[in-house]
């Protein structure tokens, strides 16, 4: 994985780019070697903010943490802001990773026997009818009418409307 480290207002130290090569370490073992990332270090006077954006093939994913910094404590701050921003990076990416298994194993199909698409309409009986069918079969109209037959079974789909 490719790693651009920029800091703004503060050095980038030894200890801050090998927390976030060992994390992107793991988040690599996730997703694969075709990702990019870029972290960004930015202190300001009481602040710190981490931002970290990984640039997969499928998918982008990015977090930026914030942490108060009291004085003379800003590399202590910067490296658990680092540490929260990777997790919830690695975390996007677990989440990536389970969603792309699911769309490999459950293909979208337009039968109902996909279970990525399976919901609790799909569980109703053939011949039920939406609520305006309902509506419509009680009118006296032929088409109606028509409806009122098909669901008392004395008439099937395949009859033309009308010809009774």
């Amino acid at each position: 994985m490719d790693l651009e480290i920029t800091g703004r207002g503060t050095q980038v130290t030894a200890q801050l780019r090998k927390q976030a090569e060992e994390g992107l370490a793991r988040i690599e073992r996730i997703l694969g070697p075709k990702s990019t990332a870029k972290i960004v270090l930015t202190c300001e006077k009481y602040q710190c903010q981490v931002e970290v954006a990984i640039f997969h093939p499928l998918h982008d994913l990015s977090a930026k943490t914030e942490a108060k910094v009291a004085m003379h404590q800003e590399a202590a701050e910067l490296e658990s802001a680092l540490a929260q921003a990777l997790n919830k990076v690695e975390t996007q990416a677990l989440k990536l990773k389970k969603r792309m298994i699911t769309m490999q194993h459950h293909p979208e199909q337009d039968a109902t026997g996909s279970v990525r698409l399976q919901n609790e309409d799909d569980t109703a009986p053939v011949n039920a009818r939406d609520p305006e069918s309902k509506r419509l079969a009680g009118a006296k109209t032929a088409v109606g009418k028509d409806l009122a037959l098909m669901d008392d079974g004395e008439m099937h789909a395949e009859q033309s409307v009308g010809a009774r």
